[in-house]
């Protein structure tokens, strides 16, 4: 049979064979599920950092325990290091998520501090 086009012709098995190794598969883990945040407070602006027009940012890792809570907050990179890292942890320690059956989920958030 010719090919019209520059595309290969594939088995029709070849086709059933991927289809049914995809419905086979293990169901995604827990970990590829997203997260429902329930409650996310914002963090206060540091009043020195206001007062100085200091700009900046802190990016977090975290883990959302079973019942939705965060766990072991710690600071991953902070720009500019020692004006905002207090008020992020303490903003992102007040976060809720949705409970949900599982182990803790690691995650990564950056928040921003403007003006």
């Amino acid at each position: 049979m010719r090919n019209p086009s520059n595309r290969p012709v594939r088995s029709s098995w070849r086709i059933a064979l991927l289809t049914a190794l995809l419905a086979l598969s293990p169901a995604l883990p827990a970990l590829a599920e997203e997260l429902q945040p329930i409650t996310r407070q914002t963090p206060a602006y540091p009043f020195g950092a206001l007062t100085r027009g200091i700009e900046g940012s802190v990016l977090l890792e975290y883990s959302v325990d079973g019942r939705g809570r965060v766990v072991a907050p710690r600071v991953l990179e902070a720009s500019p290091p020692g004006v905002f890292e207090r008020a992020a942890l303490h903003a992102l320690s007040r976060w809720r998520y949705q409970p949900h059956d599982g182990a803790a989920q690691l995650m990564k958030v950056r928040l921003t501090f403007q003006k």
